[in-house]
């Protein structure tokens, strides 16, 4: 579930800035969109739990990469755990499971800890 807090558009332009960022929070997945134009004065948040909205993981992506991970077996994140945070249909997930997951360096962090099982 995410919140909004204050939506006003205005066109882009030198005075935008975005900032979009994730992070775990007492070991669960969180993240935050924030933009700003000075020269509209317009200011818009979101954030939210779990795997952020596609466009925000864009940001994060092409702000800092992603991180190749296994998926399934015994050195690999559990299936069921990238099922369940990725909503893949059942191609997707054999397509992971053969090539591995593309994850964010937080998302990764996150799985690698779940190997083992996971945490609520």
């Amino acid at each position: 579930m995410s919140e909004q807090f204050g939506t006003l558009h205005c066109e882009p332009c030198a005075s935008c800035r975005y900032e979009t960022w994730q992070r775990i929070v007492d070991g669960r997945l969180c993240w935050y969109d924030n933009y700003y134009c000075a020269a509209y004065e317009v200011h818009a948040c979101d954030e939210g739990r779990g795997v952020p909205p596609p466009w925000v993981r864009e940001r994060i992506v092409a702000e800092e990469g992603t991180v190749r991970l296994p998926v399934g077996g015994p050195d690999g994140v559990p299936l069921k755990v990238v099922r369940e945070w990725y909503g893949l249909t059942l191609p997707q997930l054999r397509e992971v499971r053969a090539h591995g997951l593309d994850a964010t360096p937080v998302e990764a962090e996150l799985l690698r800890g779940m190997r083992s099982g996971p945490r609520e």
